[in-house]
């Protein structure tokens, strides 16, 4: 009788703990750990939001940039620490395709979805010389001249190949009608069509706007819902008669290692959309052109599974999965 007495009586104190634990998070720096070097997008942004959260939680997001091996670094980190809301690390679309590729050991499940930040939508664009006015130009372009029209884009499998192949597959394009050739980034596809060796490319609103204004670059699609305020007078992919998922975009988010608990988990993502709703935040986002489109943790994980499905659908349609 005493001894299960003394076991009632630690799990008690246990359970108080732990409530305690959780109802006074955060009570030290959480660290956030990205996998991409300082300097980029992500980079940037993560610590502009850091910055704000502060505030907001009352401790400091330490950033830990863990960049190599297409985000190898930066899960092995995660997969390391406990699932205590001290650690979080950065996720973007790319992070799904190369948990079928690259990073087989991880899926969809092995991290907790916190919150999805912000979205881009994929844009088509061409020399601004181009004669090439819409997609409709674009597409019956390559038909006409069958593999032999290059398209200048990321990595294959990257999301942006896939947008591209979305559009394809729309306009009833064969597979080897154009060639995607791969460059080592998105702003490498788009500094190979400024200079004449592709027809097109596919990027985001942040990575040409400046060559657009400047008369050097012409958007001709953007894969949204409606036209973007970047880009009004553009119409969408749909409106151009061409149905691709509009959801299909380059979007970010905050992943936890598996097993977070709950209350902490939605205490973080509670903070986050506070902090994504302030004037700094807003203004920001404007300035990048990147648009506020929050998840929670539930909405979160559902939304990564249908990416998931999305993804493997067409890296299997691409022959990059069996």
């Amino acid at each position: 009788m005493i001894s299960l007495i003394r076991v009632t009586w630690c799990v008690a104190v246990l359970i108080a703990a732990t409530a305690s634990a959780q109802a006074d998070y955060p009570d030290k720096p959480i660290r956030d750990v990205l996998h991409v070097s300082p300097g980029g997008g992500t980079d940037v942004m993560a610590r502009k939001l850091g910055n704000v959260l502060q505030t907001i939680l009352g401790q400091t997001l330490v950033i830990d940039n863990r960049a190599g091996g297409r985000g190898a670094s930066q899960m092995a980190e995660l997969r390391m620490a406990k699932p205590d809301g001290y650690a979080i690390g950065s996720v973007t679309n790319t992070h799904i395709a190369t948990f079928h590729q690259t990073l087989r050991q991880y899926t969809v499940d092995s991290v907790d979805w916190i919150a999805k930040l912000v979205a881009e939508p994929y844009l088509v664009v061409v020399r601004s010389d181009s004669p090439i006015k819409s997609l409709r130009d674009l597409v019956d372009t390559i038909k006409a001249q069958p593999g032999s029209t290059v398209i200048a884009g990321f990595t294959r499998g990257s999301g942006s190949h896939i947008a591209w192949e979305m559009l394809m597959n729309a306009a009833g394009v064969p597979d080897d009608a154009a060639n995607w050739v791969p460059y080592d980034s998105v702003a490498d596809g788009v500094t190979a069509v400024l200079g004449g060796h592709g027809l097109a490319t596919v990027a985001y609103v942040d990575l040409v706007r400046d060559n657009v204004e400047a008369g050097k670059l012409r958007v001709i699609g953007v894969m949204a819902d409606k036209p973007l305020a970047q880009f009004p007078n553009v119409p969408t992919f749909k409106d151009q008669g061409f149905n691709v998922p509009s959801s299909w975009q380059q979007w970010r988010g905050i992943i936890g290692p598996k097993g977070i608990p709950e209350p902490i988990k939605q205490k973080l993502a509670d903070a986050i959309k506070t902090a994504l709703a302030t004037p700094d935040m807003q203004a920001y986002l404007k300035s990048g052109s990147l648009e506020d489109s929050y998840l929670g943790p539930k909405d979160f994980t559902a939304f990564a599974h249908e990416q998931d499905t999305l993804t493997i659908e067409w890296l299997k349609k691409l022959g990059m999965m069996k």
